[in-house]
């Protein structure tokens, strides 16, 4: 059954991917640009920071729609978004070195900071 929802996520993943609009686009940047300042990335990290990103928000932003279309139940709906998220911020502290604990401040920042990009 995990590697089932596993499988379906990274397939939403990959077919939202090239969906995202220009909103998500600028948060990711802004998103980046803190976390490259926060952590001091080189471009290839930035460039897998991101893209591990975009996969997230994919999965977000497919997995809501699904749920507003009555194709998914709530609770499949934050089933995937948390294995999303738990393989983002996976692949964040890869990336990074930091455990999730030492990346929980920049995160919450994060949440804030992307609620005023326009």
């Amino acid at each position: 059954m995990k590697k089932i929802l596993i499988t379906l996520v990274l397939i939403m993943a990959f077919v939202s991917t090239y969906g995202q609009n220009k909103y998500h686009e600028r948060q990711n940047k802004v998103y980046i640009e803190a976390a490259a300042a926060e952590y001091s990335l080189d471009d290839k990290q930035q460039a897998e920071l991101s893209e591990a990103r975009m996969e997230m928000v994919a999965v977000y932003v497919s997995s809501n729609k699904a749920f507003k279309n009555d194709e998914i139940s709530k609770e499949k709906k934050q089933e995937l978004t948390r294995e999303a998220s738990k393989l983002y911020h996976n692949k964040m502290s890869k990336i990074t070195g930091k455990s999730y604990k030492d990346m929980k401040p920049f995160l919450e920042k994060m949440r804030e900071e992307l609620k005023k990009v326009k």
